[in-house]
């Protein structure tokens, strides 16, 4: 077992710590290139003033005039430098002291620039020009220390991880707070459930947050057909107890009197009421835990068991769009004995056949169930759903199935009704609406 809320806090922190940690070195590295882009910008312009104040002297020597020049080029190790080559010359600010400026292994005619190491452990952004001035070719190099700049990147980037890891913590503090109100619906479900379990009465409803609706329903109509369940277990238990009741009391009446024949019709009455319940058992099927019905499966199950109850009947089994039937949301145990009821019914009183029909319209599971007996008359269509109705005295049956497939069908707010079929005999038509 594992924790819903350990695990999203989990995974939590493990996506902010990627998240923030491809934000940081983004962050570093676009900061990075923007002083870089800045530090660039100044010494392009220093290049062209540095060409510009380029002049010859008397003697035709070429000369930088310092006055021209920003001062900073004159402090020794000033972390700005330039150097100027001619064919026969070379000019270099006095800041390089003795220096001469780290050149490219190889010659570039295209302004550009580069990063390289430059002396006294400075790291240079250099850029390079290549002029031609009264008819002479001019190589112009100027650079700028930018190691002071990428140390103060370095702590900026510091106090953003420091930032960062802050609002992370507090980030999951939030989400512990969020999760610890988002979990109250489920303390509410549990106790909903403990309130039914206990005392059958269903606690107030709360507003439940969408993502979980559909569970809420599945649990409501788990319950709800649990609550129909046992309802008709009782009925069942009920109607059973007080058939039972008519020959016990038979028996106890005919041992006092010491007759010999009218107890064993009772042991007899006693037996098929017992053999009808087990019938009733074998074609429900066995207890499946709530598993969704697939007709297209369990049918010929079904009507192989009843085959065996009644072989004297034929059995017509028609599906009209069987690939239009895929498993529904109907229970499997609900459904077995819905429609092993009907079928058992319809073979009883069948003289030769019996007929039935499913097809699905518009979300609505239909099921027709016809045989070819006497039918019933008119008035005695209503009768069909009391509970004990039975019309046929002469043929044993308890006449409940019909009335328990009533309940079935009221269930799922479903609908069922009777009329007389097209070879004389009845016509039963469920209507079940399909929620997939």
């Amino acid at each position: 077992m594992y924790s819903l809320k350990n695990r999203l806090t989990r995974n939590l922190i493990v996506n902010l710590v990627i998240v923030m940690t491809a934000l940081l070195v983004i962050m570093y590295f676009s900061m990075q290139q923007l002083l870089q882009g800045y530090a660039l910008t100044r010494l392009q312009h220093d290049a062209e003033s540095l060409i510009s104040v380029i002049e010859r002297d008397q003697d035709q020597r070429w000369r930088v005039d310092p006055t021209r020049m920003s001062t900073v080029y004159d402090r020794v190790k000033s972390g700005h430098y330039y150097q100027v080559n001619f064919d026969n010359q070379e000019i270099r600010s006095r800041s390089l002291f003795d220096e001469h400026f780290p050149l490219p292994e190889e010659a570039v005619q295209e302004p550009g620039h580069y990063l390289t190491a430059g002396p006294w452990q400075q790291t240079w952004l250099v850029w390079r020009q290549q002029i031609t001035k009264n008819d002479a070719p001019i190589r112009v190099w100027v650079a700028e220390d930018i190691g002071p700049m990428g140390q103060r990147l370095l702590r900026y980037t510091g106090y953003a991880i420091l930032l960062v890891l802050a609002a992370t913590v507090l980030l999951i503090l939030l989400q512990q707070r969020t999760l610890r109100h988002s979990f109250e619906i489920f303390e509410w479900l549990r106790q909903n459930l403990a309130t039914i379990r206990h005392h059958e009465t269903e606690k107030a409803g709360v507003q439940v947050p969408r993502e979980i609706m559909p569970l809420v329903d599945e649990i409501e109509k788990l319950v709800n057909q649990l609550r129909n369940r046992i309802s008709r277990t009782r009925h069942a238990i009920g109607n059973l107890a007080h058939e039972l009741k008519r020959p016990l009391q038979l028996l106890s009446q005919q041992q006092e009197q010491a007759s010999s024949e009218d107890p064993v019709n009772a042991l007899a009455e006693i037996r098929n009421i017992v053999e009808r319940e087990l019938r009733r058992a074998r074609i429900s099927g066995s207890q499946s835990g709530s598993v969704h019905f697939d007709i297209a499966d369990e049918l010929p199950f079904l009507v192989d068991v009843l085959a065996r109850i009644y072989p004297q009947i034929e059995i017509e089994i028609e599906i009209e769009n069987e690939t239009d039937l895929p498993p529904s949301s109907l229970d499997r145990d609900d459904m077995l004995e819905l429609i092993g009821n009907l079928l058992d019914n319809a073979c009883k009183f069948a003289r030769r056949k019996a007929r039935f029909v499913v097809r699905k319209t518009e979300r609505v599971f239909e099921m027709t169930i016809e045989d070819d007996g006497a039918g019933v008359r008119p008035e005695q269509m209503e009768r069909l759903q009391q509970r004990g109705a039975r019309l046929d005295e002469s043929n044993r049956g308890h006449g409940l199935g019909l009335g328990i497939c009533a309940e079935i069908v009221e269930g799922y707010q479903g609908s069922i009704a009777f009329a007389e079929s097209a070879a004389g005999g009845l016509s039963v038509t469920v209507r079940i609406p399909i929620n997939e």
